[in-house]
C-alpha cells in the first residue's frame, strides 16, 4: 500500500510540473512579440546644439549688419501686415487711455486647482457671482502674455473674459490666480498697466528681422523668447541701441491673443506681437484677424514671412542669362544683361519663416487691443 501511495504522489508532482510548463509555453506563445526598433537617430548633444544655434545666430548677426547699412523706407511696412492696416489707428495726437494697475484689483486669490474647477462649473451653479465659470457667460476672451526680461524668464499671463455688460480679469501666477470683476470699459486701461505701454522717446535702430522661434504663439506664447533673445544678444553689432538693450536683458515682449466662444476658446480670431526695446516699440510678424478685406487676406497668408528681395530676383536673372548660349555662331558670346545696382535694394531675409519687425506707435497697439475686444 505504501508503494502505491508513493507512486501516486510522484505522478501528482509530475502532472503539476507538466501543467506549469504547458501554461508557461502557452503564455509565451500568446504574448505578442515586440517589434524590433528601427535605427534611431543619435540624439543631438548639448554641445552640438549650442554649436548649431551659434552658427545660425552668427549668420543672423551678419544679416543684421547688412540691414544697418540700409536706410528705412516704405518697404519696411510692406513686408508684413501691420496692425493699422487691420484695425486702423487713433487720431494724430490722441492721448493714451487711462492706466489701471493690478493693485487696484480685489484681493481674491484662487489656487490653480480651484481655478480649473471654476472653469468647469455649470452655468446654473449656485455660487457667488465672482466664482461662476466665466466660460459660461463670456462671449470673448483676451489673453495678454508679457515677458518682462528683468522680472522673470517665463512670460506672465493676464486673461480677460468679456460680455457686453461684464468683464472678469485674471492675473496668473505660478500657483495662484488673482481674480476680480472690472468694467468692460476698463479692459484697455488694465492692459496698459500690465504691459507698461506708454510714450516712447527712443531712436529707431537696426532691428528688422527676428528668427521665428523668438516670439512663438501656440499654447505657450513667448515661452522661448528669453532664451532666443539671450542668444541673439551675443551676435548683435556693437554700438546699436538695440544691441545694448539686449545685452543688458532690458526688453519687454508681448503677445495679444483673442478668442471667441464660438470656437470653444481654442482657435484665436486675432493676435498681435510686440517687442518693447531701447525706448522703441516694434511690431513683430504679421498682425492677424479673421475680419479682413480681400486684399489683406492675401497678405495675411504670409504670416510675417519675408518677400523675395530685388537682389534675389537679380541673381535669378543673372543665372538664367549665363545659361543662354546663342547656337550656330562661335563668334557670338553669351548675352550678359545690364544691371543697375540700386543702393536701396534690400538684403535677402534669412528664411521664409523669419519675422519682419517694424516700429509701431504704442497708441496703435492699445487701439488694436480695443478693437479686438469690441462687442
Amino acid at each position: 500500500m505504501q508503494a502505491i501511495a508513493d507512486h501516486a504522489y510522484h505522478i501528482l508532482i509530475i502532472a503539476f510540473v507538466a501543467t506549469t510548463i504547458v501554461q508557461a509555453v502557452i503564455k509565451v506563445v500568446r504574448t505578442p512579440r515586440k517589434k524590433k526598433r528601427g535605427p534611431v537617430a543619435p540624439r543631438e548633444s548639448a554641445v552640438d546644439r549650442e554649436k548649431r544655434m551659434r552658427e545660425r545666430y552668427v549668420a543672423f548677426g551678419e544679416r543684421w549688419r547688412e540691414w544697418l547699412d540700409q536706410p528705412r523706407g516704405r518697404g519696411d511696412t510692406d513686408r508684413l501686415v501691420t496692425a493699422a492696416s487691420i484695425w486702423g489707428s487713433p487720431e494724430q495726437g490722441a492721448s493714451f487711455p487711462r492706466r489701471f494697475h493690478d493693485s487696484q484689483l480685489g484681493k481674491v486669490m484662487v489656487d490653480k486647482r480651484s481655478y480649473l474647477a471654476m472653469l468647469d462649473a455649470p452655468a446654473d451653479a449656485v455660487q457667488p457671482r465672482r466664482e461662476l465659470a466665466p466660460s459660461s457667460w463670456a462671449t470673448m476672451r483676451l489673453d495678454v502674455w508679457a515677458l518682462h526680461s528683468k522680472a522673470a524668464q517665463k512670460p506672465r499671463l493676464m486673461r480677460v473674459w468679456l460680455s457686453r455688460d461684464r468683464a472678469l480679469v485674471e492675473l496668473h501666477r505660478t500657483r495662484v490666480v488673482k481674480v476680480d470683476e472690472i468694467l468692460p470699459s476698463e479692459v484697455v486701461g488694465f492692459v496698459r498697466g500690465f504691459t507698461r505701454l506708454g510714450p516712447r522717446t527712443g531712436k529707431v535702430d537696426g532691428l528688422r528681422w527676428l528668427p521665428a522661434e523668438t516670439m512663438e504663439l501656440g499654447a505657450k506664447p513667448l515661452w522661448n523668447t528669453f532664451r532666443a533673445m539671450r542668444d541673439i544678444s551675443c551676435v548683435t553689432p556693437e554700438g546699436s541701441t538695440v544691441a545694448d538693450a539686449l545685452n543688458a536683458a532690458d526688453f519687454h515682449a508681448f503677445a495679444f491673443v483673442a478668442f471667441r466662444s464660438e470656437s470653444a476658446w481654442k482657435e484665436p480670431y486675432a493676435h498681435l506681437r510686440v517687442l518693447d526695446c531701447s525706448g522703441v516699440t516694434y511690431q513683430v510678424g504679421d498682425a492677424f484677424s479673421l475680419q479682413l478685406d480681400e486684399g489683406q487676406e492675401e497678405r495675411a497668408s504670409r504670416r510675417g514671412r519675408g518677400r523675395p528681395s530685388r537682389r534675389r530676383s537679380l541673381r535669378r536673372r543673372r543665372s538664367s542669362a549665363e545659361e543662354t548660349v546663342v547656337s550656330g555662331c562661335d563668334e557670338q558670346q553669351v548675352a550678359e544683361p545690364e544691371f543697375s545696382e540700386l543702393p536701396e535694394r534690400e538684403p535677402d531675409p534669412l528664411a521664409d519663416t523669419d519675422l519682419a519687425v517694424v516700429p509701431i506707435d504704442p497708441r496703435e497697439v492699445l487701439w488694436a487691443v480695443e478693437k479686438m475686444v469690441e462687442l
